[in-house]
């Protein structure tokens, strides 16, 4: 019986260009509207050095959200003090970290990457303060190095998401810099160190992702069809 290979439809050249512009307008399209989805503070650099009291306010989209990190450097134990105090009205405002009694935390070290909205937050607004670290042995933070603080916005049970960049100076003062922070908008997944919503996303690998990278994924993605046909016919 003999078999019958049907050719493959053709496609003229004029329209196969108007495909990858459109694609490519597509994706530059949507690339824009996800980046205004969270917010970054581009890099700020304040620094809270080991041997000086220093304080500053980061304002959250809101003049009723913010968060307060200070120094203290030379605490009622003769120690460093590094910490974040929270301020909010109307909403509820928390970081991830663990609580001890009434008002004393200790503020999650993250790494780049983490899952903001995964873990514990449990140091709340109605907390006085989150200890990053203090003095040589107490707090996650007493390490050199660089760290990621996350936190969540709750307002009406709508969830906002957000980080710090931290980088420490080591113990047994823990001076710091804060070096640049972002946050979501409602819903927004959002992890440490990411800067606006399509970071990281690689490029779809299908025939829509080609095209969406014009003339030259076009041609990659048809070598690709190609290639795949020899070898059915191997």
């Amino acid at each position: 019986m003999k078999t019958v290979c049907r050719k493959p439809a053709s496609i003229p050249k004029g329209r196969w260009a108007a495909y990858a512009v459109a694609g490519a307008a597509t994706a530059l399209g949507g690339s824009n509207c996800a980046e205004a989805a969270i917010h970054y503070s581009g890099l700020l650099d304040v620094r809270f050095p080991p041997s000086k009291d220093r304080s500053k306010t980061l304002q959250l989209g809101d003049p009723d959200r913010a968060l307060l990190l200070f120094h203290d450097y030379r605490n009622q134990y003769g120690t460093g003090e590094a910490k974040l105090v929270l301020y909010t009205f109307g909403c509820q405002l928390s970081v991830r970290g663990f609580s001890i009694g009434s008002s004393d935390g200790y503020v999650s070290k993250l790494s780049f990457g983490q899952n903001i909205s995964s873990g514990l937050f449990g140091i709340y607004c109605n907390a006085d303060n989150g200890f990053l670290a203090v003095g040589d042995q107490i707090g996650y933070w007493t390490d050199p190095g660089i760290g990621y603080i996350g936190f969540r916005i709750n307002k009406g049970g709508s969830f906002q998401y957000g980080w710090m960049r931290v980088r420490m100076t080591g113990r047994p003062q823990n001076g710091f810099a804060l070096l640049d922070y972002a946050y979501g908008d409602a819903g927004e997944r959002v992890r440490a160190g990411q800067r606006s919503s399509n970071e990281g996303v690689p490029p779809d690998e299908g025939s829509l992702g080609w095209l969406a990278l014009g003339a030259a994924g076009l041609l990659a993605w048809r070598k690709s069809r190609s290639r795949s046909a020899r070898l059915e016919d191997a």
